[in-house]
C-alpha cells in the first residue's frame, strides 16, 4: 500500500517527452542484427527472453494484444521493446491516458546494462520502423532520461509534446 502511495505521488511531478515518426522510406538493414516479433508467449524459446518476461509480470501484456520486439546481435538478445496496437494508452509514469489515432505506441524498451552505449536502442527503433504501415510510431520517455532521448532522436523521431503529471 505504501509503495502505491509513493508511486502515485511521484507521478504528479514527472514529465514525459512524446516523440513521433513515420515509417522508414527505405528499409534499413544492419549486419549481424535480426529483429524478431513475438505475439504470444508460446512462440518464445530463448532463455534470456523468458527471463526478461518474468520480471515485472510482463507476460500479461500478450493477453492485451501487445507485441514484443527483440533485437538479436549474433544470436544474442541485446534489446527488448513493446508495441501497443490500440489508439489509447495509459502512461503510468505520469498517470495519464493519451489518445492518438493512426499511431503505434512503442514503450518500455530495455537493454541490459552490459550491452548499453552500443547503439542497440537506436537500431531496434530503426528496425521497428521498417514495419509496413500507414500509421505513425509514437514513443515517450521521462524528461530526465538523457540516454533514451538521445537514442530516440538518433532514430529520427521528432519531439511533438511534453506532458506533466500535474
Amino acid at each position: 500500500m505504501f509503495k502505491r502511495i509513493i508511486k502515485y505521488f511521484l507521478t504528479l511531478f514527472r514529465e514525459v517527452y512524446i516523440y513521433e515518426s513515420k515509417g522508414n522510406k527505405k528499409k534499413i538493414f544492419y549486419d549481424n542484427f535480426i529483429l524478431k516479433k513475438y505475439k504470444s508467449i508460446n512462440s518464445i524459446k530463448h532463455k534470456s527472453i523468458k527471463k526478461y518476461l518474468t520480471n515485472e509480470n510482463r507476460k500479461e501484456r500478450f493477453k492485451n494484444n501487445q507485441i514484443l520486439f527483440v533485437l538479436f546481435y549474433k544470436k544474442k538478445a541485446v534489446s527488448f521493446g513493446w508495441m501497443n496496437l490500440k489508439s489509447s494508452w495509459k502512461i503510468t509514469e505520469i498517470n495519464k491516458i493519451i489518445f492518438k489515432k493512426n499511431t503505434l505506441i512503442l514503450y518500455d524498451f530495455f537493454t541490459d546494462i552490459k550491452d548499453r552505449n552500443k547503439g542497440y536502442y537506436t537500431k531496434i527503433l530503426n528496425l521497428i520502423k521498417n514495419i509496413k504501415t500507414k500509421n505513425k510510431f509514437l514513443i515517450y520517455c521521462l524528461k530526465n532520461n538523457e540516454s533514451s532521448k538521445r537514442g530516440i532522436s538518433k532514430a529520427k523521431f521528432i519531439l511533438v509534446d511534453k506532458m506533466k503529471g500535474i
